[in-house]
């Protein structure tokens, strides 16, 4: 695993995304994300209500990277560089080489290919420049578009949690899914080719 990842904030392009640290200054971009119930419906925190609590979050992200302990893109347009989601790695294994992803994305920009587009340039960045050989996605089953762009990305669905999580009232079932840096690999190719 290359640990100098961590000496300073890597920055990832596709072909219309910027995937950079986020800063103090996205703070409004970042809460408009935040701050939709539509958007944070299958996350596992709620919307977020006031612009304290999104630089409370900014500060954390960098935090846990300065501490070695995950890693937070915003996801940020190339045309005007304004945040409009964000994705990452977390509950980092050193000792097996593998991470869990989770990412979210403003509602009115979903079924465009970006969340897809921005988590192949994480995966490609985790298993080529980290050195992960496997990853891992927890998902609100039912949540349709977040496993259609897993799948795209070579994700295979491994099992259930059942009633795992607590949100509003209720417990949620979480699929759990993952791809091996093999199996990405093969995924790109029959893309490409």
């Amino acid at each position: 695993m290359n640990e100098r990842i961590f000496e300073s904030f890597p920055e990832l392009r596709t072909q219309r995304l910027f995937l950079r640290q986020i800063t103090q200054e996205d703070d409004n971009n970042l809460f408009n994300v935040l701050s939709n119930e539509d958007t944070c419906a299958y996350l596992v925190h709620n919307a977020v209500h006031d612009i304290a609590n999104i630089q409370r979050i900014i500060t954390g992200m960098q935090r846990f990277f300065d501490e070695k302990q995950r890693i937070r893109w915003g996801i940020a347009q190339k045309q005007d560089n304004s945040i409009i989601g964000h994705c990452g790695f977390f509950d980092i294994d050193r000792s097996n080489c593998c991470a869990e992803i989770s990412y979210c994305l403003k509602k009115e920009l979903w079924g465009q290919g970006i969340m897809t587009e921005a988590a192949d340039a994480m995966l490609k960045f985790g298993f080529e420049d980290y050195g992960f050989h496997r990853i891992t996605a927890k998902v609100i089953k039912g949540n349709i578009g977040s496993i259609r762009v897993l799948q795209k990305l070579g994700f295979t669905e491994e099992g259930l949690l059942r009633e795992s999580l607590y949100k509003n009232g209720q417990y949620h079932d979480l699929m759990i899914l993952s791809v091996l840096e093999s199996e990405y690999r093969r995924t790109k190719q029959e893309h490409e080719g």
